[in-house]
């Protein structure tokens, strides 16, 4: 089994627990469905690649002291 394949089923599992969540915030609220609903679904989706750039983008940041 890859890495690939193991992160990609993470981050499903990750991105459809979001969805679901905002989802079910969404019904108790008795929220129409707009504009603001919809994307706030998509943003859920596409969040943690969002979220892993800018670690990555951080950890490359950092300086290494040097002795």
């Amino acid at each position: 089994m890859s890495w690939l394949y193991v992160a990609g089923v993470v981050y499903g599992l990750t991105a459809f627990f979001l969805v679901a969540m905002t989802y079910l915030e969404g019904l108790q609220a008795h929220a129409a469905w707009n504009m603001y609903r919809v994307a706030g679904l998509l943003v859920c989706i596409f969040w943690p690649i969002l979220f892993l750039y800018l670690m990555l983008r951080m950890a490359s940041k950092r300086r290494i002291p040097e002795r």
